[in-house]
């Protein structure tokens, strides 16, 4: 062994990707290859290959052929993969060996290495740089937004709330993150936008729409909702094995926030031991610290984990046979967010439709009921715009939604056009209603000059107003509004 100038080995793997980058080998190095997971020792192994220390023969084996295929019907390469696997996964899981270690030092075939705090970061470069250049920013925000200060911030489980977002796609997790930090198109939203008339909830029509009106509408078919969320929330937190203490105590503040009659379960109040009754009291008092609002939102606080790990240390035998596929902390955050997101999520189906086609026709709906409002306001416009009521009613109604909708924002836009310029000519001309007089004030100035003149003079001065009547004619420089043809739209 110790004459051997080259290895040849064979290399079976299950991820087509890492056989790409093994297959890249003989391409300089670039930026960006510091940005794949483990680089580090992909970098060494590529060195190795470059200078032909090793020649590898790469071949893919298909992953986890044991779900499907019985043992006896999966070849050597097969086999040898679900046997590597089961060496990774027992690794994985064993207590005190991480993924990777933080404290390596940087190869001489890396050229250079990424530190965060102290250590080496060997996976998901860009996420890291990206995150620590904007926490700060994001730490400002938070403190301004939610009115938490640094004892607050770092009393928030944002582990559980990160791995809770982490497995959304980017549009469920876009949604998410805006309906936590407050920023959902409820209708004070849109009103403060000018997007919508009204700023009052569509459900109950009672009181302005706000995300806090959201959870605590009075409609019966919000409230009912309400109450049956509560109900499959508490009982999915009872199929994570929660403790039934952090069950009823979220159970209750939850009703108060969401404006329900708080109830009772039927056992009554839960006899708790002494320890479990001093950490349930602490996460309680911590977590009105932090806002039940905030509860809802994902911002929980870390001490529900000790009381947790209480109830979990004197029911050992219940607590093992549940499968722990995540920690308990993040599946809990995520049926709180799920509950929250559910409230709102209710309220668009019954604003918008729940399928497709019922979103479709309420929307055309909407659209036909301000044609025809607007046609009812008849709205007067320049002579350079078109009339509204230029094209029938019946016409209009039979175009397109989207053609219905430019048209009624660009009348909306013509209407603002034509306010301005009829300010601009009152600021410019002057009012009218200063060379006109109360009909009561004309009528006794007549009288008092018909006292002073004579008969005759009376019958020559209206022969001469019916002249002037029809012989002058008065123009204005003035653009007027009038009634105007065709149809731009």
């Amino acid at each position: 062994a110790r004459g051997l100038q080259k290895a040849r080995i064979i290399s079976l793997c299950d991820n087509k990707a890492t056989l790409r980058r093994l297959a890249a080998h003989s391409r300089t190095l670039r930026v960006r290859d510091h940005t794949d997971s483990e680089v580090d020792l992909f970098l060494v192994y590529r060195e190795w290959m470059r200078k032909g220390f090793v020649s590898p023969a790469h071949t893919w084996v298909k992953g986890h052929q044991d779900r499907k295929t019985p043992m006896a019907e999966i070849s050597v390469e097969g086999l040898l993969n679900i046997e590597v696997d089961k060496l990774a996964t027992q690794a994985y899981h064993s207590p005190g060996v991480g993924r990777t270690d933080p404290t390596a030092a940087v190869f001489a075939e890396e050229a250079y290495g990424v530190f965060i705090d102290g250590a080496k970061v060997t996976s998901k470069v860009k996420r890291g740089i990206i995150d620590r250049c904007g926490e700060e920013h994001l730490r400002n925000y938070l403190l301004h937004k939610h009115c938490l200060s640094e004892g607050k911030l770092e009393g928030v489980n944002w582990r559980a709330l990160e791995g809770y977002l982490n497995s959304l796609s980017v549009p469920h997790r876009a949604s998410q993150v805006k309906l936590q930090h407050g920023w959902i198109p409820t209708n004070s939203f849109l009103y403060l936008q000018r997007r919508v008339a009204c700023d009052k909830c569509l459900l109950c029509e009672l009181a302005t729409e706000t995300v806090c009106h959201v959870r605590r509408c009075p409609a019966l078919a919000a409230a009912r909702h309400r109450r049956e969320s509560v109900e499959r929330f508490c009982r999915d937190l009872r199929g994570i094995n929660t403790a039934p203490e952090i069950i009823q105590c979220w159970r209750s503040h939850i009703e108060e926030e969401c404006g329900l009659l708080v109830t009772v379960d039927g056992d009554g109040p839960i006899a708790a031991a002494s320890g479990l009754q001093k950490a349930l009291g602490t996460a309680r008092r911590h977590q009105s610290v932090l806002s039940w609002e905030g509860f809802l939102q994902g911002r929980v606080s870390i001490k529900w984990n000790d009381v947790q790990a209480c109830h979990e240390r004197q029911r050992r035998q219940e607590t093992a046979s549940h499968g722990k596929k995540q920690p308990w902390d993040v599946r809990a955050v995520r049926l709180v967010c799920e509950f929250h997101s559910a409230l709102w999520t209710f309220r668009n189906e019954e604003v918008h439709g729940r399928t497709q086609h019922e979103a479709q026709q309420k929307l055309r709906d909407s659209v036909e009921d301000k044609v025809r409002a607007l046609y009812a306001r008849y709205p007067i416009l320049l002579a350079r715009y078109p009339s509204v009521r230029s094209v029938p009613l019946e016409v209009r109604l039979k175009k397109s939604t989207l053609v219905l909708q430019m048209w009624i924002k660009q009348v909306l836009q013509q209407e603002h056009l034509t306010d301005i310029a009829r300010q601009q000519a009152w600021m410019k001309a002057g009012s009218i209603g200063r060379f006109l007089f109360p009909r009561e004030e004309l009528r006794k100035r007549r009288h008092a000059r018909a006292e002073q003149l004579s008969g005759e003079q009376v019958c020559a001065a209206n022969t001469i107003l019916r002249w002037l009547r029809g012989r002058v004619r008065f123009k204005s420089k003035t653009e007027l509004p009038r009634m105007g043809l065709g149809d731009p739209g």
